[in-house]
C-alpha cells in the first residue's frame, strides 16, 4: 500500500520537511509517492534557509528537490511545476501538506477531504494548524493576502537568520511520518495545533487550552 502525498511550497519549510521525511520513509520501508508543487526557481536569496545550493540557481525548486531525492527508494518525488489556484489540483491525495506565504493557497487545502497539515512561521515563530484543528481557532489564526517571507525585513542586512522555518519542518515530518503510519495500521499519534517562538517558548490565544 503505497500513501499519496502532496507539499505544496518549497521554500524553508517545504524544502527542509521534504529533506527530513524523504530519506526517513525510504529507511523505514514505507511506500510513498510525494507530488511536490511549486512555480518558483531557485535565486540566491533563497540560500542559507531553503536547501538549495549555488549549482541549483534558476532550476525550478521542484526539478532540483526531485533530482537530487528520487535516488532514495521507496520514494517517489513528483514535481509539479505550477502554482496552487484552484481544488481540482488536489484531488485524490492522502495527505497533503501546504507551507506557503499566502492565505488563498492555504483556504483551499483546508477544504479538502484529505488529512491536511498547514506551516507557517516568520523569525522565529511558528504556527501548526491540521485537520483536527477546531475551526474557531483557526478563524482567530490572521492570515495574509500578500507574500511574505519567512524572515523578517531586513534579516540579511543585518546577518539574522531565524529558524522557525525549521522548526515547522521537523514537526511537519514527525507528523506526515506517523500520519503514514497510521495509514498502514499503526496506533500513534501526530503533532497537532501548536503556536509557539524559538527564543520566548508556547505562545497561546486568548480562551484557548490544549
Amino acid at each position: 500500500m503505497t500513501a499519496n502525498i502532496l507539499l505544496v511550497g518549497l521554500g524553508g519549510i517545504g524544502s527542509n520537511l521534504l529533506e527530513l521525511v524523504a530519506p526517513a520513509l525510504s529507511r523505514c520501508g514505507l511506500k510513498a509517492i510525494v507530488s511536490i508543487m511549486d512555480d518558483d526557481l531557485v535565486d540566491e536569496s533563497n540560500l542559507g534557509h531553503q536547501r538549495f545550493s549555488k549549482k541549483d540557481i534558476g532550476s525550478t525548486k521542484v526539478s532540483a528537490l526531485a533530482k537530487r531525492l528520487n535516488l532514495l527508494p521507496n520514494v517517489s518525488i513528483q514535481p509539479i511545476e505550477e502554482k496552487l489556484t484552484n481544488m481540482s489540483q488536489l484531488d485524490d491525495y492522502d495527505f497533503i501538506i501546504v507551507a506557503v506565504d499566502r492565505m488563498a493557497p492555504r483556504q483551499l487545502v483546508h477544504n479538502t477531504r484529505s488529512q491536511w497539515l498547514d506551516l507557517r512561521c516568520q523569525g522565529d515563530g511558528y504556527i501548526v494548524l491540521d485537520n483536527s484543528t477546531e475551526p474557531d481557532i483557526i478563524t482567530m489564526i490572521p492570515g495574509n493576502e500578500n507574500a511574505t517571507s519567512c524572515q523578517i525585513e531586513g534579516a540579511y542586512e543585518f546577518q539574522n537568520i531565524e529558524f522557525g522555518f525549521s522548526i515547522c519542518a521537523t514537526i511537519g515530518a514527525q507528523w506526515l511520518l506517523q500520519k503514514i503510519r497510521q495509514f498502514h495500521g499503526y496506533e500513534t499519534k501526530a503533532p497537532s495545533f501548536q503556536m509557539g517562538s524559538i527564543t520566548n517558548g508556547e505562545l497561546r490565544l486568548s480562551g484557548v487550552t490544549h
